[in-house]
């Protein structure tokens, strides 16, 4: 996909309506958390610092692209105007937390947007893999072999007992996030919604916005991932 057609062309694959259950199931993600080595985390790290992740990732890219078969687009997001950052968060591809100190920031997005790899967000890597309706599988094993394949030319962050290290501790371990976005506007008309919500934490669950955490629920659309990433996988 051209640059000009990613911020023009409404269409987005993981939004197709092609998934199973894809009238209630939005969209399946998979998402990893990943830092390298002796580079501290984007929250503390200076710009030159900030910059050698950038150099890393792009040095990366072959591959990346031979091993998932798909080609990437590189975008800085300090080169992009406001409208399209936000065309960008709209069609999560980037987070509204990685825009705000968009120096040496940057994506790569798939040629046909399932993937999208944010580039010193919270984390020095958040590998997006994105599908229609209800299809975790699929993602999955697309985020595996873009995990893989970054894992075998860089040094990535692990520690033997508490694995994959991240920004946020509720991270740590996996550092994997499983989610759907449901539409749900029966159990929101008939006030059901509030006591799915309240029961979620014990189920191991997380419910948050259409934009993920600290969004509102709009249009009736639930983000509902997984709690816990130490431990599972």
């Amino acid at each position: 996909m051209a640059a000009e057609k990613l911020f023009t062309d409404p269409y987005v694959f993981w939004l197709n309506g092609t998934g199973t259950q894809a009238d209630i199931v939005l969209s399946s993600r998979i998402r990893l958390a990943r830092n390298f080595n002796d580079i501290p985390f984007p929250n503390r790290a200076n710009l030159p610092q900030l910059a050698k992740v950038k150099e890393l990732v792009r040095g990366a890219l072959p591959d990346l692209e031979a091993a998932t078969g798909l080609r990437y687009q590189y975008i800085g997001i300090d080169e992009l105007t406001k409208l399209e950052k936000n065309v960008l968060i709209e069609k999560h591809l980037i987070s509204r937390n990685h825009i705000n100190s968009p120096e040496e920031r940057s994506v790569l997005i798939s040629e046909d947007s399932r993937v999208s790899i944010m580039v010193n967000e919270e984390d020095h890597l958040r590998l997006q893999c994105m599908v229609s309706g209800l299809d975790l599988k699929t993602p999955l094993a697309l985020a595996m072999s873009l995990d893989d394949a970054i894992e075998s030319s860089l040094s990535i962050a692990f520690d033997e007992k508490m694995g994959y290290l991240t920004s946020c501790p509720t991270n740590l371990g996996t550092g994997l996030r499983a989610s759907v976005m449901l539409h749900l506007p029966g159990l929101v008309f008939t006030q059901q919604i509030g006591k799915i919500i309240n029961i979620s934490p014990q189920l191991g669950l997380a419910v948050r916005g259409l934009y993920g955490e600290g969004t509102e629920f709009t249009g009736n659309i639930f983000q509902i991932s997984n709690q816990l990433t130490l431990g599972f996988y």
